[in-house]
């Protein structure tokens, strides 16, 4: 019995994953318990030391906030989720995925220079350390994020030539092997690159692939937020 309530609860954390993205303003937990909320699971969790669940959700709102482009939550998240990683190491799914995310969030941050700058730039180093081994081993999988990541990295380092060329990658990795979504968020951070070099126009069309391709994926909470990019856009650009 207590397995079956682990497991409910994991797919209530994964089924208000999915919502959340989709843009329902729906209440997952409530399969599990009408009264329950994901910050009551959460708190229960905590309060009995239930490790995995409080890592899952942990995760969950890092991946959330961070596609959502909430990154102050993201890096909050990313710092929390660490509290607890000491028991068991969790699903091999979760670890690939957050560990992409972190690097992500963290070569974000370091591009603000702040006080952190050298604690976010080393995360950013250490996983694009650990994700070049993974493609080794499987560059169907794993490439097309590693590409993203050195893109990243190289916009940190100022390296405009290497940073086009790696978001370029990144793109046609993820097309060609059907990662419909990795393709947009390839596509949104290439666009937000050049909107940053002020190359508006290229900028445009990045956004608009990257709003098809999370069509494709039905996020439609990611589709309004990038639709919102490119209405600001919009009228900076200049007509051919």
């Amino acid at each position: 019995r207590c397995n079956q309530i682990m497991l409910i609860k994991n797919m209530s954390i994964l089924y208000q994953l999915t919502l959340d993205l989709m843009g329902f303003n729906h209440n997952a937990f409530s399969l599990y318990h009408p009264g329950m909320s994901e910050e009551t699971c959460f708190a229960d969790a905590h309060q009995h030391n239930h490790i995995a669940i409080c890592r899952l959700i942990c995760v969950k709102r890092k991946y959330v906030a961070f596609w959502m482009g909430s990154m102050d939550t993201a890096a909050k998240m990313c710092k929390l989720h660490k509290k607890y990683c000491n028991a068991s190491s969790g699903r091999l799914v979760s670890i690939i995925n957050s560990s992409f995310v972190d690097g992500m969030i963290a070569l974000y941050f370091a591009r603000k220079h702040g006080d952190d700058e050298e604690e976010w730039t080393a995360l950013g180093e250490s996983t694009i350390q650990t994700w070049s081994r993974w493609a080794e081993c499987s560059s169907w999988n794993f490439v097309n994020k590693l590409n993203l990541l050195e893109a990243e990295y190289a916009f940190l380092k100022k390296e405009d030539g290497t940073a086009i060329a790696k978001y370029d990658a990144s793109i046609k990795a993820a097309r060609d092997h059907k990662f419909n979504h990795e393709e947009g968020l390839a596509e949104e951070k290439a666009a937000t690159y050049l909107l940053h070099m002020s190359r508006h126009n290229e900028a445009l069309a990045h956004f608009k692939n990257a709003k098809k391709c999370y069509e494709k994926w039905g996020a439609a909470a990611l589709v309004e937020r990038v639709e919102t990019a490119i209405s600001v856009l919009s009228p900076l650009c200049v007509c051919p």
